[in-house]
């Protein structure tokens, strides 16, 4: 009777000697043992007996690809080396990151202004790739704003860009080391502008009529900056509802998604209230707490970052104030308190910041107004 033949058998120590490339003990079968095959410790099917438990099937054929020497693997698949993305696809997903991780829009406009400009200045220099960038490039192109005039501030609002495009490369893995490690920041001068003095803040409110819509909106504006600090941004998201105009707690949401409580004093309080009783339907909480208005006081949307700089502008030049800014009410609100005695960690939780490098600049310049009264008021070189 006629067998069909079965799977080839592999001896266990055959396989292990040629998965190492090593000849199998059983190759140096002689002769006599191919002419018998009991000899030879085979079937009558020519397959070899390795005993109960010790039978490996394969297939027939070569040896699959995981089964063949080491060496040949390795020559079969080469390593390969991942190279570095084109500038402009690094790029955006630079951008794409700093949404992932919920940065705000007006983070994003940071980078995009910065980190952007620098990767257009970049390709205009036929940078294309993020391994060509190196610290000569960013060295160039922080001095050509210099060069322009451009204040220290902008010069370093750059190189915070550039500096966080560079960390982002290297935690990637697309560059080994950051071209930026070897670039000073640019040096900030450690001077703060001036407070607004009381005369200046007295001709400003007296340009506010507050019988007209107008004159209302922008006497509550001018002392609700004062008297909180907050930052443009922070102040134009005020809702009706920011503001307990019983107990003055505002609840604002701040840099970076912070939220924190401050207060809002009774007079400011008093000058929003009359604000909102020029709204032509009564405000809601969810409403926005600032209005914008046209020549002919109609309300034209909620109050945006640009038209609040727009409208203290306005006030400034009427005034002869300059400059008027929203962040110069910030710093005078700072210096003022820091005047009547309050503490330094106090004023660090109503306006917000995590550190208090900012505040004791403001605490050296109320010092020297300190020196100055002093000087001016001595009392013993003023007996004599």
């Amino acid at each position: 009777m006629n067998r069909s033949p079965g799977p080839r058998r592999l001896h266990v120590a055959s396989l292990a000697h040629e998965r190492h490339g090593e000849p199998s003990p059983r190759s140096h079968t002689d002769a006599a043992d191919l002419a018998n095959p009991r000899r030879a410790g085979s079937q009558m099917d020519g397959s070899p007996v390795l005993g109960p438990n010790k039978v490996l099937t394969a297939r027939q054929g070569p040896l699959p690809q995981e089964r063949r020497p080491v060496e040949a693997r390795a020559s079969a698949a080469p390593v390969m080396v991942p190279s570095t993305p084109p500038l402009a696809t690094a790029y955006e997903g630079f951008l794409l990151d700093r949404r992932a991780r919920r940065c705000t829009d007006k983070t994003m406009q940071h980078y995009e202004y910065t980190t952007g400009g620098f990767v257009a200045w970049l390709a205009d220099h036929s940078v294309t790739d993020v391994a060509s960038i190196t610290s000569t490039h960013i060295r160039t192109y922080l001095v050509s704003f210099q060069d322009r005039g451009l204040k220290d501030t902008t010069v370093h609002a750059h190189a915070r860009g550039i500096k966080a495009f560079c960390s982002w490369l290297v935690a990637e893995e697309y560059l080994a080391q950051s071209p930026m490690r070897k670039v000073a920041m640019p040096r900030l001068e450690n001077r703060i502008p001036a407070p607004f003095p009381p005369e200046e803040i007295k001709t400003l409110l007296s340009l506010c009529d507050p019988r007209t819509v107008m004159g209302a909106r922008n006497k509550a504006i001018l002392l609700t900056l004062l008297d909180t600090g907050l930052r443009a941004a922070e102040f134009v998201s005020l809702r009706v509802g920011s503001v307990d105009m019983q107990t003055g707690l505002a609840v604002v949401l701040g840099k970076g998604r912070k939220q924190r409580q401050l207060r809002v004093g009774q007079k400011a309080r008093a000058a929003i209230n009359r604000m909102l009783g020029y709204r032509n339907e009564t405000p809601t909480t969810g409403d926005p707490l600032w209005m914008a208005y046209d020549f002919q006081g109609r309300e034209r949307g909620a109050l945006s970052l640009h038209g609040l700089q727009t409208t203290l502008v306005r006030l400034g030049r009427k005034a002869g104030v300059t400059p008027c800014a929203p962040h110069r009410f910030r710093r005078t609100f700072a210096i003022m308190c820091l005047r009547s005695g309050m503490d330094l960690y106090s004023l660090q939780l109503l306006m917000g910041h995590s550190s208090l490098d900012i505040l004791q600049r403001y605490l050296a310049l109320a010092g020297e107004d300190i020196e100055r009264a002093h000087a001016t008021h001595s009392p013993v070189d003023n007996l004599f």
